[in-house]
């Protein structure tokens, strides 16, 4: 490729990256760097493709890096090169190494909120520095308060620290704010509100996760619309109807009219039943159990897979491998039906999600704790309506995590009320436990907390 100027050999790069023509692209942008050697932009995207798509290539990130490095220097006001360094850096286990640019930025533009998220990012979820990320994505926040980027990463360093009620807080303001990965952020808040029991809330997450295309998790987020949504079915307390006639095949539908998902299902059973086993190839054996479920789920139109750690359309795209030809594109586009099938059973859910006052008012007894006025913080945890045992049992476990906030900050008096509702909450639920080893671990915490009270001398 010959070009007159770089900015012409940067713009083919760009065009041939769209289209996926990753090694057209490189040499473009490599050309242009030669035309101009501080063209910011083509040894960002340059240096990029290096340390990502191309990274399996000899001596690439070494290159990759210092082309970032390079773009840094080049466009010191831009945040695309210092973003991409900082990941190629965590991919070489080096976070140390992006710390550098991103100190100096922040030196020369204090107020600046991407770098103070980015750094955030860097020391409390890759550099084991917790404490010194949320401090850094606080400043963060304070230049820019309606930073979903922000509020993601506060929510990923207060799960790695277990603290949920934040991390839920935090990830509703992410959702809310928008931020550059949805998909993570919904398939995040799932799984913390199936935890507290809020299943249907927990299926409509999990499956916007999917739609909006979690690549790295989708089998994870599909895996919890059909774990909760089973839960539901076992429970009584949501019914499918769904008529199967309707839900019809696209196997072959260039050819033939579609028809039932079962009687696709029926010829592959014929199929494999041609073709021998084989217990050294785990692909079929998987395939196997993914007909078995898939079948289950068009005879009773109960989504309960087989077994725990995969899915049926899963299952059945392995065992379109042990397939060629007309065969292997049936069942991929049957794993395809499967999963669509999977996610209109649900759809119902969706549009019965229950509202989450709770999470507002936890969020504002969070933010009362952070000013540490724990007296308010306090009076605002009582009003929380404590309608059933999760919330009961989650309203007891923030009044004693904030009562152990408040005795750290040296508020005694604070500390013992909050104890005190933390206590009467767990000795509630341990009244009435039906389960001796729920009432059992409900006793452990009163326990617990009776050693609080103790050594701030409530006996």
């Amino acid at each position: 490729m010959s070009f007159k100027t770089a900015d012409e050999a940067y713009a083919e790069g760009e065009r041939r990256a769209r289209a996926g023509e990753v090694d057209a692209a490189l040499a473009a942008f490599e050309a242009a760097i030669k035309l101009d050697p501080r063209h910011a932009g083509a040894l960002n995207y340059a240096g990029w493709l290096l340390t990502t798509s191309l990274s399996h290539r000899p001596e690439a990130m070494g290159q990759g890096l210092d082309l970032l490095r390079d773009a840094v220097a080049a466009a010191p006001d831009t945040t695309a090169a210092l973003y991409n360094f900082a990941d190629a850096c965590v991919a070489v286990g080096q976070p140390a190494e992006a710390l550098v640019p991103v100190e100096a930025a922040l030196q020369r533009r204090p107020d600046w909120a991407e770098v103070w998220n980015l750094r955030g990012w860097l020391r409390g979820v890759k550099a084991g520095d917790p404490r010194g990320g949320l401090e850094d994505l606080q400043q963060a926040l304070a230049r820019r308060a309606w930073y979903g980027d922000a509020y993601l990463n506060r929510a990923r360093i207060f799960l790695a620290l277990g603290e949920h009620a934040e991390a839920e807080s935090a990830l509703r303001l992410a959702l809310r704010c928008g931020c550059y990965r949805p998909a993570e952020a919904h398939l995040r808040l799932a799984g913390l509100v199936e935890r507290r029991g809020h299943l249907r809330r927990a299926v409509g997450h999990f499956r916007r996760a999917v739609e909006l295309g979690a690549a790295d998790s989708q089998q994870d987020a599909l895996g919890g619309v059909v774990r909760c949504g089973n839960a539901l079915l076992h429970r009584g307390v949501f019914f499918l109807h769904a008529d199967e006639q309707v839900r019809l095949a696209t196997t072959d539908r260039d050819e033939r009219r579609p028809r039932p998902l079962a009687a696709v299902l029926l010829d592959v059973r014929a199929e494999l039943a041609r073709t021998p086993d084989d217990p050294n190839d785990p692909r079929r054996t998987m395939g196997r159990m993914g007909l078995m479920a898939s079948e289950t789920c068009c005879e009773g139109h109960v989504l309960e897979p087989r077994w725990a750690d995969q899915s049926p359309p899963l299952a059945i795209e392995m065992l379109a491998t042990c397939f060629t030809g007309e065969r292997h594109d049936a069942l991929r586009r049957l794993a395809e039906d499967v999963r669509r099938i999977w996610l209109e059973l649900y759809d119902e859910l969706l549009a019965r999600e229950e509202p989450d006052p709770e999470a507002a008012a936890l969020a504002d007894v969070e933010r009362l704790a952070g000013e540490r006025d724990h007296v308010s913080a306090l009076a605002a945890l009582r009003a929380i309506d404590v309608c059933d045992d999760v919330h009961l049992l989650r309203r007891a476990s923030v009044a004693e995590r904030l009562g152990d906030r408040a005795r750290l900050h040296g508020d005694p008096t604070g500390a013992h009320e909050l104890y005190r509702l933390a206590h009467g909450d767990f000795a509630r639920h341990a009244s009435y436990a039906t389960a001796g080893g729920e009432g059992m671990a409900r006793m452990l915490d009163v326990n617990r907390l009776n050693g609080k009270l103790s050594d701030l001398g409530d006996r």
